[in-house]
């Protein structure tokens, strides 16, 4: 995919104050849950979190990308997050999990329950491990997003790279900003426009941070590069 620099995309970005946490979803940073490894080979970047052949940056400092269990999914909001797994090997198969190391999340697997991951490279077997969510490897490297099938009457939105999952996302109209619709394929909708020209977007990540960026137009399936990214919170874990 084409990565386009949002000098002439993005030309906007600042950070906000604090906005409402999802508490489901943090307290998967700060606790440990215990679960069983699988493997389903190779997902290709794709899967439910839609991010296509190209994952995001983050994916990229870590080890796998993982099949999230759907009650940790939480209906896509997780799409995007980061995992540090533990194995000591015990279990059944050919493949045993062990160490620890870092995975990111591209796709859900339905039948697992929490604590559970399914890995998406080649192997065998069910592994005991133990999970907690971190804060992604993002290094110095921004948000992105990414348009599909939107329109000036029907906006679709995607955020990627973000170093939290972003839990709320709003859209400027009118001078306020309108809460848009969460999607289980890991988008954001919104069809109270028009929409021309540039508008600001408002993203809340899940322990409450918030950033704003301004998009300078609907440019549908390509990646464009954010001016911004969440800080790094001190009471959370990281990769």
């Amino acid at each position: 995919m084409l990565l386009l620099s949002l000098l002439s995309l993005v030309v906007v970005a600042s950070v906000d104050g604090a906005g409402t946490v999802n508490s489901e979803a943090l307290n998967m940073y700060k606790s440990t849950f215990k679960g069983d490894g699988t493997y389903y080979g190779s997902s290709g970047g794709g899967g439910t979190c839609s991010y296509g052949v190209q994952n995001p940056p983050a994916a990229s400092g870590t080890k796998y990308p993982v099949a999230l269990n759907s009650p940790q999914f939480m209906n896509s909001v997780m799409c995007g997050s980061c995992w540090r797994v533990t194995g000591a090997g015990t279990g059944s198969g050919h493949s045993p999990i062990t160490g620890t190391f870092t995975v990111f999340v591209d796709n859900l697997c339905p039948e697992c329950h929490a604590g559970d991951l399914d890995l998406g490279v080649s192997g065998d077997g069910r592994w005991d491990i133990t999970i907690q969510a971190v804060q992604c490897p993002v290094g110095s490297g921004n948000v992105q997003f990414k348009f599909q099938g939107s329109n000036p009457y029907y906006v679709k939105l995607q955020v990627r790279n973000a170093r939290l999952p972003v839990h709320v996302m709003e859209i400027e109209q009118g001078g306020s900003f309108h809460a848009m619709t969460h999607t289980g394929d890991g988008f954001f909708l919104y069809n109270g426009g028009p929409i021309s020209g540039a508008f600001r977007v408002r993203l809340t990540a899940v322990n409450g941070a918030q950033i704003t960026d301004t998009i300078s137009g609907i440019v549908n399936d390509q990646i464009l590069s954010g001016q911004n990214q969440f800080p790094l919170d001190s009471s959370l874990p990281s990769a």
